[in-house]
């Protein structure tokens, strides 16, 4: 059920100030003066990292599912677990946990802060009260700005009106000249993911998808897999066409992780029409085959022939892959 307002709810307890630092200094991995500290922060966070579900003693996968008409793009609710049949590998998976739209979100507004974006973002900003008016009372949202780096400017928080206030301060973030769309990516995902909650994750990047980066695909793929975030994308669109050829950024990312991407040069509707797609997916979970450890693994979602048939027009957005964990 959709809010009819913007929430004002107390503001949630500030993350310490040891584990907003190390955040920051993860997204710092980029820059050649930080790599040593890191290691020791990439250890920490490893440590902490927010575990996968388990039932009975064995982890579960869980994968957060769209469904939506391939012509009127209007996502299509109201599916049941009998809509769906799910696949590990080529082998069929019982499902185990289904879940609708109605469960706490934690999401992530991740913004591009670069010189090529900065005149859209006080756009972002008046559009977002409207826009959060998507998501529930439950859930939460916070705010981090990137350029060469990434830095978390609004915690996790019931109080949407603070999330408006974090845009803003997005403007004074030192996070250097260039982007670096991947290490962004990365830290948002251990951000995100640390918490250790039942909350469903996303994280909705804004960007106009140009970056120099050193940081393999492979790396900001599995931070968003163990975080079981899923990562969507509003892309801007500048006067002059949209670089897709030397690095495809988020237009793999994303939909390796289930999630969407989509284009233009209006922030605002954009950002409306994202997060309510964001708030309309459905939580898959299966049991896993048994597999070698830390071995990638497919995953295919698909609807069911009686459900097929009621939704011709359906398409179904799951994530890609999963990364198989040590025997317990």
């Amino acid at each position: 059920m959709l809010a009819t307002g913007p929430k004002k709810m107390p503001t949630a307890k500030m993350p310490s100030a040891n584990r907003e630092k190390h955040i920051i200094l993860s997204c710092m991995r980029g820059s050649p003066g930080s790599r040593v500290v890191t290691g020791a922060v990439a250890l920490a966070l490893c440590a902490t990292a927010a575990p996968p579900t388990f039932q009975g003693g064995i982890t579960l996968v869980k994968t957060e599912t769209t469904v939506f008409d391939k012509q009127t793009k209007i996502p299509i609710r109201n599916l049941t677990r009998e809509d769906f049949v799910v696949f590990d590998g080529d082998e069929p998976r019982a499902i185990e946990y289904f879940g609708d739209d109605s469960g706490p979100l934690d999401l992530v507004l991740l913004l591009d802060v670069s010189g090529s974006m900065r005149e859209v973002l006080p756009k972002v900003a008046v559009s977002a009260h409207t826009a959060l008016e998507n998501l529930n009372d439950a859930d939460r949202a916070g705010v981090m700005a990137f350029g060469a780096r990434c830095s978390v400017v609004q915690p996790l928080t019931h109080d949407f009106d603070s999330v408006v206030s974090g845009i803003l301060r997005t403007f004074v973030a030192r996070v250097g000249e260039d982007t670096d769309i991947s290490q962004a990516l990365r830290g948002a995902a251990e951000y995100v993911g640390r918490d250790g909650g039942s909350s469903r994750r996303a994280i909705l990047i804004m960007t106009d998808n140009m970056q120099v980066t050193s940081i393999p695909d492979s790396d900001v793929e599995k931070s968003l897999f163990d975080a079981d975030a899923v990562l969507d994308a509003v892309m801007i669109r500048g006067f002059l066409p949209t670089v897709h050829v030397a690095h495809p950024g988020v237009l793999r990312f994303a939909p390796a992780t289930g999630g969407e991407v989509i284009e233009g040069r209006q922030p605002a509707p954009l950002l409306a029409q994202m997060i309510e797609r964001i708030r309309s997916r459905y939580s898959i979970q299966f049991r896993p085959v048994d597999a070698s450890p830390d071995r990638a693994r497919r995953i295919r979602v698909e609807l069911t022939g009686t459900a097929r048939k009621k939704y011709p027009n359906a398409v179904v957005r799951a994530r890609a892959r999963y990364y198989s964990a040590d025997p317990l």
